[in-house]
């Protein structure tokens, strides 16, 4: 298969572009020449000098490394291309590749980790080209879109009000929208000497996960993946709203107890932090229990999560995943700038920044809080003491970048 993928962020290199590599597949990462603010904190790798190491590889490799790791366990990631665009470069680009590719015949896969739906137009474009080059009569196989954020999806982009005017009928009649759950923490993006070859490297934890959701019409894909790393899930959504509340959420509360702990900490690590005392292990072995009880109330009450319930052990597939990822937070060495990037002081430009934080931290807690507190008749004790932490983190206006 052709795999064609926009982002050369962490999460692209750390996770999306190694994960769809298959014996005979080809991989072209694009990315924009000049790439805007990243939401999730900086890092030590400039986008520019990020850029010019990936073009200037002679071995077209870069490198995916567990933070503490040795050169002994890198991931080397070949790519077979590394193109730079501004969005009305985008068509040449796709033209070249298509000239010189080997496996458009077996199918076309394109990924973008990029989080606004606004700024996929140049990803829109791509599969325009694409899709009528095919109705030309070039032989290209089934083209596949997937959106690799978990809180946007493929089928959401193309519905976006904001990009109808680049959805094309050619579009619609030959591109498959696929939806994602993806799922590593990719903590830091950095310049390394392989030898005597300056190269990009990617700090990732050594879990990694990608799920695409399986329909009648996305049964293809199977095979086009067969000998990737990517799995496949019926039931998608719910397994990425888990996600959501027992990574994100429970990463979250620790984090922000962690910083409050550290009286605002800017170089902590939060396994650092966890692991320092006996009562932090504990502190964070209850935040996840809490969670992982209040997840099961609503899986085994609401409705809409069924036939997840029906299918799936639900008591121990969450015993299995909060074990794994309690498991991730005390090993990886992740940064709180990185854990709270969003969660920064107001300003004249951003004045409701404070306000997005919690919305957003609410959208990953609440449920399960309010389904313990409602089973148990109390509020979880320590998930509370994390909330707590929020309210006095910004009372003594202490936050991630002031």
């Amino acid at each position: 298969m052709l795999h064609l993928h926009f982002g050369a962020g962490r999460l692209g290199l750390g996770l999306i572009a190694p994960a769809f590599q298959a014996p005979g597949s080809e991989l072209m990462i694009l990315n924009r020449a000049v790439s805007s603010a990243n939401v999730t904190g900086s890092t030590a790798l400039s986008p520019a000098r990020r850029n010019e190491l990936l073009w200037d590889n002679p071995d077209q490799t870069y490198f995916v490394q567990k933070p503490g790791g040795t050169a002994a366990d890198r991931q080397n990631v070949q790519y077979d291309g590394f193109f730079t665009y501004e969005e009305h470069e985008v068509i040449p680009i796709i033209h070249s590749i298509l000239e010189i590719s080997r496996s458009k015949k077996r199918g076309v896969i394109v990924t973008a980790s990029i989080l606004k739906p606004e700024n996929y137009r140049a990803v829109l474009c791509a599969l325009n080209t694409l899709s009528q080059r095919r109705e030309d009569g070039e032989f290209i196989g089934p083209i596949f879109f997937v959106a690799c954020e978990n809180t946007l999806t493929a089928q959401q982009v193309f519905e976006d009000r904001s990009l109808f005017g680049s959805m094309t009928a050619a579009i619609r009649r030959n591109v498959t929208p696929v939806a994602a759950l993806v799922d590593r923490l990719c903590v830091g993006l950095e310049e390394i000497v392989d030898g005597s070859v300056p190269a990009v490297q990617v700090r990732a934890e050594e879990y990694a996960s990608l799920k695409l959701e399986l329909r009648s019409d996305t049964e293809g894909l199977v095979e086009l993946c067969n000998g990737s790393q990517v799995e496949f899930s019926r039931h998608l959504e719910v397994e990425k709203q888990i996600k959501s509340w027992l990574v994100n959420g429970s990463h979250s509360l620790m984090a922000l107890e962690a910083f409050q702990a550290s009286q605002g900490d800017r170089d902590l690590k939060l396994n650092e932090f966890i692991r320092s005392t006996p009562e932090r292990r504990q502190f964070a072995t209850s935040v996840m229990a809490e969670m992982r009880e209040g997840v099961a109330i609503v899986l085994r009450s609401d409705p809409h999560y069924t036939s997840f319930f029906e299918d799936v052990d639900v008591d121990d597939y969450l015993e299995g995943a909060a074990k794994a990822i309690l498991h991730r937070f005390h090993s990886t060495e992740d940064p709180i700038t990185r854990i709270l990037a969003r969660f920064r002081a107001p300003t004249s430009a951003a004045h409701t920044s404070v306000e997005a934080f919690s919305k957003r931290l609410a959208d990953r807690v609440n449920e399960p809080i309010n389904a313990y507190t409602s089973a148990k008749g109390a509020a979880p004790p320590a998930t509370s003491h994390s909330l707590l932490s929020l309210v006095q983190l910004v009372a003594s206006g202490t936050f991630i970048d002031a």
